[in-house]
Formats: structure tokens, sequence, C-alpha cells
């Protein structure tokens, strides 16, 4: 139908990956340097469009950073999805530096959880440096769902709740925000509005998403990657197995590369 592939048209840095993940610091602080990286591309966006002329220029403008948020906003959730996923696989390639951790048990709950790796997932893995915990962490479902999040986490340390009770009732939102955007053309239909109380108000009403919400949703999501960090950091040092001669320091800075939580804006992390 078309004479060449839409790939033809990708930027020239698309086989270039922006950092090597393997090198920027731990899972959480990569994932809040992007958070950090798409807020500023808003609010630099939001600076740059016409404030100033005839009216119908102003109302593009504004119509204009309204499709670019909604976008971002999409963005920032598939961060996030990446994020959760990374986490729990640098957990469970990090169980050998823990006590008490058996493979058969752990092969247990995963599959009790519905984790099912197919032949097909590890022969796509083949040719690339790949531990095993990125491999069990795509064939789990639900990353979208906060409380099987929980119980994913739960897969490695029982009992422990990485999300509060509030921080699921947030991500419970941005989710169905985001299904809202991708999936229905950013309409907030009558089943999506009935799923989440906050949004029955809005029931089949169009998103209207400005700069300032994609600021707040990465205050937001601050505070709710530095609480389960440090809750994942405290079962961590209760389990982690010190090797003789090992200084505090030495397994500080382990315990950083595995559940470590920096930002490019520490303020945000407050409430």
């Amino acid at each position: 139908m078309f004479s060449d592939s839409l790939t033809s048209y990708f930027h020239k840095d698309t086989a270039s990956p922006q950092w090597d993940i393997t090198n920027a610091g731990s899972t959480a602080t990569v994932f809040l340097h992007s958070v950090v990286e798409i807020c500023d591309s808003v609010t630099y966006c939001e600076r740059a469009f016409e404030k100033n002329g005839d009216k119908p220029t102003i109302d593009k403008s504004s119509e204009s950073l309204h499709v670019f948020v909604m976008s971002a906003f999409a963005m920032l959730m598939s961060h996030f999805e990446v994020f959760q996923k990374q986490q729990f696989a640098e957990l469970i390639d990090s169980n050998d530096f823990m006590d008490g951790f058996d493979d058969l048990g752990l092969a247990r709950r995963l599959e009790k959880e519905g984790c099912n790796i197919t032949l097909y997932r590890i022969l796509a893995a083949r040719g690339e440096p790949r531990e095993p915990g990125q491999i069990v962490a795509d064939s789990l479902v639900s990353w979208h769902n906060p409380s099987r999040v929980n119980k994913f986490f739960q897969i490695v340390f029982p009992k422990i709740n990485i999300y509060s009770n509030s921080a699921i009732a947030e991500l419970e939102l941005m989710w169905q925000l985001r299904h809202s955007i991708v999936h229905t053309g950013g309409i907030v239909t009558r089943e999506d509005a009935a799923k989440v109380s906050s949004l029955r108000r809005f029931s089949d009403r169009k998103l209207v998403l400005e700069g300032r919400f994609i600021s707040e949703v990465g205050k937001r999501l601050h505070v709710i990657v530095k609480q389960a960090s440090i809750t994942l950091e405290s079962e961590l040092r209760k389990r982690f197995i010190r090797q003789e001669g090992e200084s505090d320091a030495e397994v500080d800075e382990i315990i950083e590369e595995i559940v470590g939580c920096t930002s490019p804006i520490p303020s945000w992390f407050e409430i």
C-alpha cells in the first residue's frame, strides 16, 4: 500500500538508548529522572506556545498544548510500568544477596501468581545479556493494577505492601486516565467512570489536561516511588547477607544499586 516503512521516519538516534541503564543508577532513580525530563518538556512547551496575538492563534496554541500534555501523561505511565517491572526484576536477580531464599519456593510462588514463561519469550531474549528477572517480570500480567503489584512484590518479600491504600487509590486513578487517553480517545466513558469513584462526575466527558497536571502527577509519583523504595530497602536490609570483611559502606552501595531512590528535584519527595 505504501512505498516505504514508517520506520524510515524514525529519528536517527532511535537505535541509540538515551542512557545505559546499567550505569545510570538504581531503577527508581532512572525512572524519576525520566519523570522530571517529561515534566520539564511540558513546561518548556507551555512557555514556548503562543500566548499573545489574536484569539484564534491563542486558542490553537492552547489546544496543541492539551494534546501534548495528554501524550506526555501516557508516556509517564509507560515509564512507570517499566519501573515496576524493572524493580521487581532487580529483586529477583538479587536474591542471592538475601538470607532464606530458595529458587524452588520462589518458582512456586511465581507460578501461583500466574507467571507463565513461554519458550517464545526465552528464545526472543537470546543474543543479548539478559537476567532471568526481566523475563519473569515480563511474563506477569496486571502491572496496571497496584493491588496485584503489591502481591507480585510479596513473592519476594511476603507480607509487605509497597503501595499503601492511599497510593493504590492515586494509581488507580492515573491508570484509568491513561486508559481513557490510549483506548477511548481521551473520553471518560460511563463504564470507565464507574470504576473510579473520583471520576464518576466526569462520565462521558472529554479530558482536557494542562501543564500543571503533569507536574502534579510527577510530584505524586515521586512520593509513591520513594515510599515503595523505603519499604523495599527496610526489608532488604533485614535479609541482606553480609560477606566476610564487607564494610557498612560497601553494603550501603549494593543496597543503593538495588533499591536506591534519588531525584534531580528532591523537594518533590515532600508531600
